[in-house]
C-alpha cells in the first residue's frame, strides 16, 4: 500500500479510531477473491507501527471498496484501487499520563509493560533523586496476570520469582509505585522498525514537548482589535533550515572550487615558467658546449698545420 489518506478520527485516550483511505495493490492470485486479499494485506499491519496513522494498528473494520474496478498499469500484474477502512490505533502522545506494570528495575531505568502488550521505559534521569533512590539490597516480585476460568474472564495477579534491586521511596523505603503499577507521563516516543516504544518520566514533562492541544491558548479579551504594524517572524521550519543549510553549503563549495581553480591556474603558470627557464638553460648550455668544441677543433687544426 503506497498511499494512505486519513479521513477522520475518534479519540479515546491512547486508543484512537481512524477512518482512512488506502491504495491497494492486489496480487493476481486474489483476482477472484479480492476481499480475502485485502483482508490479508490489512492483517499484515496488525501490531505494527504505521507512519500514515502515527500509531500501532490493533484492528481493522468497516472495509469498503471505493471503486467498482481496478487499474492494471504498464507491465505490472497487480490491480490498483482505493478502499476505505476504519483502524483501531494505539497512539500515545507526549505529555499524556499512562499506567505501566513494572517488569524490570535497574540503576539505569525502570522497564514497564503497558496494557500487557506495549513496552515502556523510565530512564534514571527522569526519576527524581530527591524522592526516590535505587536500593540494590532490596527485592521485588515480578507480577504476571492469571486468568480465571469464569464467564467474565476476570483475572488475578501472582508473583513469579524475586528480583534483586529496586527503586524505593527515600522517606519510607517502600517500593516505588502501588502494587507494582506506576503512573508516569510520556516524555518521548521512539519509532523504529515498525515498533513504537514509550519513554516515560516521573517528573513533569516540559510544556513545549507536549502536543499543541494540551497547551492552553490565550483567550482574546476583545478590547484591543488593533494589529501590530509588523508581525513577529516565526521560527524557521525544518525544511527552511535544510534549504538554508544546503544553500550555504553550495556557496561554500562553489567558493572552494573557485579558489582551487585559481590556485591550479597559478600552479600551471609557475610550472610553465619553470619549464621555459629549464629549456633556456639547456639551449645556453648546448651553445656553450658547441662553441668550446669548435674552439678546441680550431686549435687542434692550427697545431697540426704548424708542425714541420
Amino acid at each position: 500500500m503506497s498511499k494512505t489518506t486519513a479521513l477522520s478520527s475518534v479519540n479515546a485516550g491512547p486508543f484512537v479510531e481512524v477512518s482512512t483511505k488506502l491504495y491497494i495493490h492486489l496480487p493476481p492470485c486474489f483476482t477472484t477473491k479480492p476481499i480475502e486479499g485485502i483482508q490479508e494485506q490489512l492483517n499484515s499491519f496488525l501490531m505494527r507501527y504505521m507512519p500514515q496513522v502515527d500509531g500501532v494498528v490493533l484492528a481493522h473494520s468497516n472495509l469498503e471498496l471505493l471503486q467498482s474496478s481496478g487499474r492494471i498499469m504498464y507491465d505490472s500484474p497487480y490491480c490498483h484501487f482505493w478502499i476505505s477502512v476504519k483502524l483501531l490505533v494505539w497512539k500515545p502522545v507526549k505529555g499524556a499520563t499512562l499506567h505501566g506494570t513494572i517488569n524490570l528495575q535497574s540503576p539505569d531505568h525502570i522497564g514497564l509493560l503497558l496494557y500487557g502488550t506495549f513496552n515502556a521505559s523510565i530512564p534514571s534521569e527522569f526519576i527524581p533523586k530527591d524522592k526516590y533512590e535505587f536500593n540494590p539490597n532490596s527485592s521485588y516480585g515480578r507480577k504476571k496476570q492469571i486468568t480465571n476460568d469464569n464467564d467474565q474472564g476476570e483475572g488475578s495477579s501472582a508473583v513469579s520469582g524475586l528480583l534483586n534491586g529496586e527503586w524505593v521511596l527515600k522517606s519510607t523505603g517502600e517500593s516505588i509505585g502501588q502494587e507494582g503499577v506506576i503512573q508516569f507521563e510520556v516524555s518521548d516516543l521512539v519509532k523504529t522498525n515498525d515498533m513504537l516504544t514509550v519513554t516515560g518520566s516521573l517528573m513533569r514533562v516540559p510544556v513545549m514537548t507536549r502536543r499543541e492541544s494540551t497547551i492552553a491558548k490565550p483567550t482574546s479579551t476583545g478590547t484591543d482589535n488593533t494589529e501590530p504594524a509588523q508581525k513577529k517572524r516565526s521560527a524557521p521550519s525544518e525544511d527552511e533550515e535544510d534549504s538554508e543549510r544546503q544553500e550555504s553549503d553550495f556557496k561554500r563549495i562553489k567558493k572552494e572550487k573557485k579558489t582551487k581553480g585559481e590556485d591550479t591556474k597559478g600552479e600551471i603558470e609557475t610550472r610553465e615558467k619553470r619549464e621555459d627557464n629549464k629549456e633556456e638553460r639547456k639551449e645556453k648550455k648546448d651553445k656553450k658546449d658547441k662553441k668550446e668544441k669548435k674552439e678546441k677543433k680550431e686549435k687542434k687544426d692550427k697545431k697540426t698545420k704548424g708542425e714541420p
